[in-house]
């Protein structure tokens, strides 16, 4: 029976450290936006994660090691379409034990009533510095803020995405 070769993710790391390079990690979560969950006709969407005047928050992950956030990003097909005055903000947070979750950025408008192009990316503005620090186990999450206005189109997904880089300590 074949051994499969087994390598320490330090190892790694401290090998492309040595070469001038850093691994970067991307951690996702995906997103459905809609009016309501009464049923499947746009705007509305049964099986949808957040709806008008919710707040939901949904997990990322949770730091394997020490790590530093270096982008966070949002994606969709399409970003939501809202009534006049209606937005919908996803902020990203780092969870602190014993303290006040603190936000790793200003937040991400993710819906309005004038809608990004389809497939655009927009980047959230990171707070930085040690704010931007990971523990190993410190858990990242995103809190989605639907504001109490109609939600115009029905949203097939809207991706959050956390890029990040381990640390030493």
């Amino acid at each position: 029976m074949a051994h499969a070769k087994t390598q320490d993710w330090r190892d790694t790391e401290l090998y492309l450290s040595a070469q001038g390079l850093r691994s970067r990690h991307v951690n996702s979560v995906q997103i459905s936006i809609a009016g309501a969950r009464t049923n499947n006709t746009p705007p509305n969407r049964i099986m949808a994660d957040v709806i008008q005047n919710e707040t939901e928050v949904f997990p990322i992950f949770t730091a394997p090691c020490a790590a530093r956030v270096l982008r966070i990003y949002a994606n969709g097909t399409p970003f939501a379409d809202m009534a006049a005055g209606g937005t919908i903000v996803a902020t990203t947070s780092k969870a602190v034990i014993g303290a006040g979750n603190t936000a790793l950025g200003a937040g991400i408008t993710i819906g309005s009533a004038t809608v990004p192009s389809a497939d655009t990316a927009i980047d959230d503005v990171l707070t930085g510095g040690t704010t931007s620090d990971l523990l190993e186990g410190q858990h990242v999450y995103t809190t989605v803020v639907v504001s109490n206005h109609a939600v115009d189109t029905a949203v097939a997904y809207v991706t959050i995405n956390v890029e990040w880089t381990p640390v030493e300590q």
